[in-house]
């Protein structure tokens, strides 16, 4: 039915499907007994017919069908537009069993879910504010015979229902008004469908809406504190049920002393335990909380990325090998390891890895900076579960500065982790070719996912090392990444290094530094022999060097004493990075590297050694006469130099550039007195502590 105008319309294609045939449509429009009002326009492009053109035989027939005079229907309430098909329903009908083992035919089913419908768009009437307001002007007060009536109009050629209450016609096929009682069996049947026990009714939810003919009986016979003794039994983990058989038993012979009526078989007990409103309380019970998450939580549906780096996974698992080793007394052992990998999401392509005995703050950080080196860019956001390890690297603020975003993934939620399943498919696609393949985890189910032991068990002093191990797993990752993916059919790789993320950072050394070198808890003092500490007790030295290769004396000279926070690359410590502690945070000062080593023996010496050394030395005179030149231009500045009073400045030992006639003697004369310092001893051997007086008295 529709509005041409203010006329009322019915398309041709309804009309000759329930009204009459095509036959007689096209003879009563050659005879003028119809009139159109469009051609070839309406729903699915068909022609509309003026009602009231239309013969009163055929009017009465299409009263009958639409529930009244279509005037009537045109002020129907909002309740048509509100049914949406309730999927659940349609689910519910589908798979209910009978007594009998048989199934609800199809056209119950249809029933059953559009009476469902119905109920659903009446409850959104009662309960939605707004939705009232559209459909009853707002008033709950007397509502129910407005909805009945509503329930009535509805068109049962597009909406088979059987909800109460039935129209009546007179004879001339015009529906009869409805009785001031006749809404409430609808009423009580929306009580039925919308109860949320069985203390009223026998049957609620969906099954009160089939007919008793097709309803199963048994679920009538478990009244509701049998009910709860079922599902007290059969979820106990103290005195478990093994089986519904055993549970029926004990049902039978309680139900005498409690009043219950006996149950012949296990269908009333299975009936009412996978009723869909019952299963989900059980099922966490009986089969573990997470199998339950599983079952019936909700699963996000996403969409992967489209480029590399914008998002990575990183995961621990067990590498998937046996291996060969010895402990401390030299006897045999068959040994598994562990490898933490990172995946870029968009490729597939695994980028950083790191295999270790757990999954711990070393082995991740080893495989994010695998990582990172491999892509040359931070990722924009990195998701990770919640181990230990993590816990470590998001306390030093690692993770953040890592990515943009960094995100724990939810525990115990595998399906939310990409990485589980592409590394599924890598252990059966490329590690079980190995013969030493343990299989994949315990909950695997499948005969090829499980290790052929006896084999391995024939073979175990031929099983790999650990070393092997290593190489043998590099091989495959690398087997894996330039396999192609399953989407794209393009080496995982090439994905990899094709695609291009335009909102990646670029990784600089600043970052590498920031990112993986460690600081130091403790300071370092500077002193002559330059930057020295140890770190697992191997002692390192430290100089921070000129651009040609020689130690930067006049930086030593002037940072002597001075202490410094040190960082340094656990893999790598041929550079370190000394910085200062300030109120705003630690202050980068400077690089340094590790100290140039030189024989002291000349026959040792290679030939650069002699050189370098004659480099440095010329370096440190030219500093130390620097600085008496610099203070000899302060003193005379400000009337202190000793020249400035009759006295005499002591020139640098060992410089002959700055000696002068007049300090030559007081030189050899110093140099006499050190030798003679170093030679006094007692008559008796025993050194005795002598002032440098007595000493000049001694030459």
């Amino acid at each position: 039915m529709e509005y041409f105008g203010d006329k009322i319309c019915f398309t041709k294609k309804w009309l000759t499907e329930f009204v009459f045939s095509e036959d007689n449509y096209y003879k009563l429009l050659r005879r003028g007994q119809i009139e159109l009002a469009k051609r070839g326009g309406g729903v699915d492009n068909s022609s509309l017919v003026f009602y009231y053109s239309i013969p009163e035989r055929f009017k009465k027939k299409i009263r009958a069908l639409i529930g009244g005079e279509p005037e009537e229907q045109s002020t129907k309430s909002a309740l048509k537009d509100l049914i949406v098909e309730d999927d659940k329903a349609r689910i519910y009908f589908r798979d209910y069993v009978m007594d009998s083992g048989d199934h609800l035919p199809k056209d119950a089913q249809d029933e059953y879910c559009t009476n469902a419908s119905i109920l659903n768009a009446i409850h959104l009437i009662l309960t939605d504010r707004g939705t009232a307001t559209k459909a009853i002007n707002g008033k709950l007060k007397g509502v129910w015979p407005k909805i009945a009536q509503a329930v009535v109009n509805l068109d049962k050629t597009v909406f088979k229902h059987s909800l109460p209450p039935t129209p009546k016609f007179d004879a001339e096929g015009k529906m009869l008004p409805l009785s001031s009682t006749a809404h409430r069996r609808l009423q009580e049947t929306y009580r039925k469908y919308k109860a949320l026990n069985n203390s009223r009714y026998d049957r609620i939810g969906y099954e009160s809406l089939i007919h008793g003919n097709w309803c199963n009986k048994n679920s009538e016979k478990i009244n509701d504190e049998a009910k709860i003794w079922i599902l007290s039994r059969w979820t106990s983990m103290v005195n478990r049920i093994a089986t519904e058989q055993q549970l029926l038993n004990e049902y039978n012979q309680l139900a005498a002393s409690q009043d219950w009526k006996g149950l012949k078989s296990t269908d009333a007990i299975h009936n009412f335990l996978y009723e869909p409103e019952i299963k989900p309380l059980w099922w966490g019970a009986r089969y573990g909380e997470l199998n339950a998450k599983e079952k019936f939580g909700y699963q996000q549906k996403t969409i992967l990325p489209t480029m590399r780096d914008s998002l990575w996974y990183s995961d621990g698992t067990k590498l998937n090998y046996y291996y060969q080793a010895r402990d401390t007394q030299g006897r045999f052992q068959m040994k598994t390891t562990s490898v933490y990998e990172v995946m870029d999401v968009y490729s597939e392509c695994f980028i950083g890895y790191f295999i270790s005995d757990t999954e711990d703050y070393q082995a991740q950080y080893s495989a994010y900076r695998m990582a990172l080196q491999t892509s040359g860019q931070k990722p924009y956001e990195i998701k990770f579960d919640n181990q230990g390890g993590h816990k470590k690297l998001e306390a030093g603020d690692f993770l953040t500065k890592l990515a943009r975003l960094s995100i724990r993934t939810k525990p115990y939620n595998g399906k939310s982790k990409t990485i589980e399943n592409a590394f599924g498919r890598y252990q059966m696609e490329f590690l079980k070719k190995d013969w030493f393949f343990t299989g994949q985890n315990i909950q695997s189910k499948k005969q090829e996912s499980k290790a052929n032991m006896e084999f391995i068990m024939a073979n175990k002093y031929n099983l790999p090392t650990l070393p092997e191990i290593h190489e043998i797993y590099k091989k495959r990752r690398e087997e894996w990444n330039n396999a192609p993916h399953p989407k794209t059919g393009k080496p995982r790789i090439e994905m990899y290094r094709d695609s291009e993320n335009p909102r990646a950072v670029k990784l600089e050394m600043m970052d590498m530094v920031d990112l993986f070198w460690v600081t130091r808890q403790r300071t370092v003092k500077c002193s002559a022999w330059g930057i020295a500490f140890e770190e697992k007790k191997v002692k390192y030295d430290y100089m921070v060097m000129l651009p040609n290769g020689l130690p930067d004396v006049r930086w030593l000279a002037r940072n002597i004493d001075k202490k410094f926070r040190v960082k340094f690359d656990p893999q790598d410590f041929s550079m370190i990075y000394l910085y200062e502690d300030t109120p705003q945070g630690l202050r980068f000062v400077t690089a340094a590297e590790q100290k140039v080593e030189v024989h002291r023996g000349v026959q040792e010496q290679e030939k650069w050694e002699a050189s370098w050394m004659r480099k440095v030395d010329a370096e440190l005179e030219a500093m130390r006469i620097e600085l008496y030149n610099q203070l000899r231009e302060i003193q005379q500045k400000h009337n202190q130099l000793p020249e400035q009073h009759g006295l005499v400045t002591p020139t640098p030992k060992g410089i002959n550039s700055l000696k002068k006639a007049k300090a030559q003697k007081q030189a050899d004369n110093f140099g006499r007195l050190q030798k003679a310092m170093s030679n006094a001893v007692m008559a008796d051997g025993e050194e005795e502590s002598y002032d440098e007086k007595d000493i000049y008295d001694l030459i």
